[in-house]
């Protein structure tokens, strides 16, 4: 169903400009995790490529990348990978795709006790 209103086709603007998306990071976590954004034009993490410079998100706290096709780039599905450096003995990290107030896709729930890279689940863009 489309939302217009005075004669403007919201999706299908939204559609168009493809609007900025916000990765937010819950580290609830007892260590620091590295978190790398990924895209790919297919659902899947062969051939996927990094979306930027990882980012460390401290323990027990919340970071948040804002990603734009002008500054980013644009491919039709996004997910992130996590690792740390040090295991953690306790806590659960979440990661959250944000495209409105209303349009929140969760990426990522783990309760991480190794040092592995972990992959999210992908989200369109």
């Amino acid at each position: 169903m489309t939302r217009i209103h005075g004669g403007i086709d919201y999706e299908l603007l939204m559609e168009i400009l493809k609007p900025a998306v916000t990765i937010f990071v819950e580290n609830g976590l007892d260590q620091d995790v590295t978190v790398q954004v990924k895209a790919n034009r297919v659902k899947s993490t062969s051939g996927a490529i990094n979306v930027g410079s990882s980012f460390t998100v401290a323990k027990s706290s919340n970071d948040a990348r804002t990603l734009t096709p002008d500054t980013s780039g644009w491919l039709p599905y996004i997910t992130v990978t996590a690792k740390c450096s040090t295991a953690p003995s306790t806590g659960k990290l979440t990661v959250w795709l944000v495209r409105a107030r209303e349009d929140q896709v969760k990426l990522m729930e783990l309760e991480i006790r190794d040092t592995e890279e972990h992959w999210g689940e992908w989200a369109e863009w």
